[in-house]
């Protein structure tokens, strides 16, 4: 009845089908912007809101595509499944806020780098924000989120937003490696978890930030990136 449950064990595939003129057609009719709310199955932690980043507000934005498009994900599992949502539209004062917030958090860690090393390791975490185009974020297009069971995390590895090797959303797909301080039944869990969490929102439409297991994109300039076409979002902050 489930078929996303019993096809976990396929993996994750970066292959994606490039969208149709009916898609594409699609997300400009859902372009609108909506605001999240709290509902049986999708939960709000507003994580920058609660580091007081510049910018960031006490509710979140997103495109209707978006919300849509995260409903038809989780009809493809039971229903006790359901999403945490990190983080969706952010603002261009919230991004500099972010970038700085990493970047300054890799210094402390690693002190041995040079500005040049650091920027390029936040960069691959955080869009820089003067890059020349639309931050995926700040299009209202891409949503960071996890996965529950009867409200209750799902293990995926790490944290939200950490930076390291192991968020990155093929990491246990390798074969199993104790040096890493997780157990051989742990890790094929999380495996498992990545796996459901990449396939329901692969198959609605998204891609997937290979970085990062919980970043997902639909009409901004990273998804475009992914199909080689133009993106159809562009900043909500001029909406």
């Amino acid at each position: 009845m489930f078929p996303q449950l019993e096809q976990s064990q396929k993996g994750i595939n970066f292959n994606y089908l490039k969208p149709t003129i009916q898609q594409i057609n699609w997300l400009k009719t859902y372009s609108s912007t909506i605001e999240l709310k709290n509902s049986e199955s999708i939960q709000l932690e507003h994580a920058y809101y609660k580091l007081k980043l510049k910018g960031t507000k006490n509710y979140m934005m997103t495109r209707h595509s978006v919300y849509l498009k995260l409903i038809e994900a989780l009809e493809q599992l039971p229903q006790q499944f359901g999403f945490l949502v990190f983080d969706a539209f952010r603002s261009l004062k919230t991004q500099h806020a972010l970038f700085d917030y990493i970047y300054q958090q890799q210094k402390a860690l690693a002190t041995n780098l040079s500005h040049s090393e650091l920027f390029e390791i936040t960069k691959s975490f955080v869009t820089y924000p003067t890059d020349n185009k639309v931050p995926p974020h700040n299009s209202g297009g891409a949503i960071d989120l996890t996965l529950t069971y009867n409200n209750t995390l799902l293990d995926m590895g790490t944290d939200f937003d950490e930076v390291s090797e192991v968020s990155h959303t093929i990491f246990f797909e390798q074969e199993y490696n104790e040096k890493f301080n997780i157990n051989k039944n742990r890790w094929e869990k999380i495996k498992t978890n990545r796996r459901i969490l990449f396939n329901i929102m692969k198959n609605a439409g998204f891609t997937n930030y290979s970085y990062e297991w919980w970043h997902f994109d639909l009409g901004d300039s990273m998804w475009a990136e992914i199909h080689n076409t133009n993106w159809q979002y562009p900043s909500m902050e001029g909406e």
